[in-house]
């Protein structure tokens, strides 16, 4: 077997071999090569599943610690959440934080003092934003509970629009009416409505033929 140049290729003695060592992300696989310069080459496995050919060299003193994608990615997320205390996605976090763990929060009663909490490695806005960003979060989004009695955590979150948010809250109210039965958030965005309007009405215990008084019915899809 020979390297690109021509020269053979010779396999690395047994006190070089680092299979399943793992270095950073990457754990090594298999011995590749060793080119013109003596100088070896392994197979790697990113921890993201990318299976790379680098330098061992540079892998061993800490140079290269993970696959290229994952540089570029975690190197957008520093330049991303450097300076971010203005943006919304650190309001977010914030205000996640704030609902459970701030007892003079208006809206502790309805999560904190609920039981519902956020996850230890969410404390770090670093580590939020990372996940956020990788999970599709957009300014247009805003968090939501899968489970609305779970906690906020990696894998009970997703970003979604407000209608979906507003119909995943455990304080739903459903309203049957010509035959169909909807949240109040989906008939507001029938009735293009807006939902505090609807929900006043219902509050103060308007008859379901009179909810929607003044407002015509639209063709809407409710899963846009």
């Amino acid at each position: 077997m020979k390297s690109n140049s021509g020269n053979p290729i010779y396999q690395p003695n047994k006190q070089r071999d680092i299979t399943e060592k793992k270095f950073g992300k990457l754990t090594a696989l298999s011995f590749e090569y060793r080119d013109d310069k003596h100088r070896h080459f392994w197979k790697f496995r990113c921890d993201c599943g990318n299976e790379i050919v680098l330098r061992k060299s540079s892998v061993i003193s800490g140079n290269t610690s993970q696959c290229r994608e994952c540089s570029l990615k975690e190197r957008k997320i520093k330049a991303i959440t450097h300076g971010m205390s203005k943006t919304r996605l650190y309001r977010e976090w914030s205000g996640m934080l704030q609902r459970c763990e701030l007892a003079t929060s208006t809206s502790y009663e309805r999560y904190g003092a609920l039981g519902i909490s956020v996850c230890e490695e969410w404390h770090s806005f670093e580590v939020f934003a990372k996940w956020a960003l990788e999970n599709g979060y957009s300014d247009k989004l805003t968090i939501d509970r899968i489970d609305s009695k779970g906690n906020y955590e990696p894998n009970n979150c997703r970003w979604v629009g407000n209608l979906e948010q507003a119909n995943n809250k455990c304080t739903n109210v459903y309203v049957e009416y010509m035959g169909e039965t909807h949240t109040l958030a989906e008939w507001a965005r029938i009735y293009r409505m807006k939902y505090h309007c609807l929900y006043d009405r219902w509050k103060k215990g308007w008859k379901t033929d009179e909810l929607f008084k003044g407002y015509s019915r639209t063709e809407t899809d409710l899963g846009e």
